[in-house]
């Protein structure tokens, strides 16, 4: 009789553990089927931002940047380096500078010291208003064109319509600016 016993109090155990056993098989199975799920959607994310100051929404990635984004970017960029004064050009471009590709930073830092000092030696100013802004995304490239305004001392002198190139690195989730160049005009 306690035979008896014993063997239903084992039955009773041995169910369990298969139970158990069971319970925890499919949490293995569960975790590894998250794991590769989470594997691949690595680098698949998409951030959208939208800025207070920025016109439009944009996206970026890992790897990607929207077309808006470099819109966006570039008018910054030319509001930096093209809306100076004798007065705020070393702020202003030491912003730009911070963007600037590490591998370009002395370039473009010998560039605007040179505009620096000739809008000192000038007294020249200098607004710019932006028309257009093409962008070539994957090839991380936009032209942002406008009127140029400028003025030495307090005389005005006529508007130039100017076009610029600027190319860019994208690195580790970070924009950087590579060149930034005026496109002489074929008009």
């Amino acid at each position: 009789m306690q035979f008896s016993v014993y063997r239903s109090a084992l039955q009773k155990i041995l169910a369990e553990r298969n139970g158990y056993a069971v319970l925890a098989l499919c949490n293995g199975v569960l975790c590894l089927l998250l794991t590769g799920l989470i594997f691949c959607l690595i680098g698949r994310e998409k951030i959208i931002v939208v800025p207070p100051v920025v016109e439009k929404s944009f996206w970026v990635t890992n790897s990607q940047v929207s077309a808006e984004y470099l819109s966006e970017m570039t008018a910054f960029f030319a509001y930096l380096r093209l809306n100076v004064t004798a007065d705020n050009a070393s702020s202003q471009h030491a912003l730009l500078l911070r963007y600037t590709d590490p591998s370009d930073y002395n370039r473009l830092k010998g560039q605007l010291l040179q505009e620096a000092d000739r809008l000192s030696e000038q007294h020249l100013s200098s607004a710019f208003f932006p028309a257009s802004v093409q962008v070539d995304s994957p090839h991380l490239t936009a032209w942002i064109s406008g009127d140029l305004h400028s003025s030495v001392g307090e005389m005005a002198l006529p508007p130039q319509r100017v076009k610029y190139k600027v190319t860019y690195r994208w690195v580790g989730g970070r924009l950087f600016v590579q060149t930034f160049t005026q496109e002489m005009s074929h008009d």
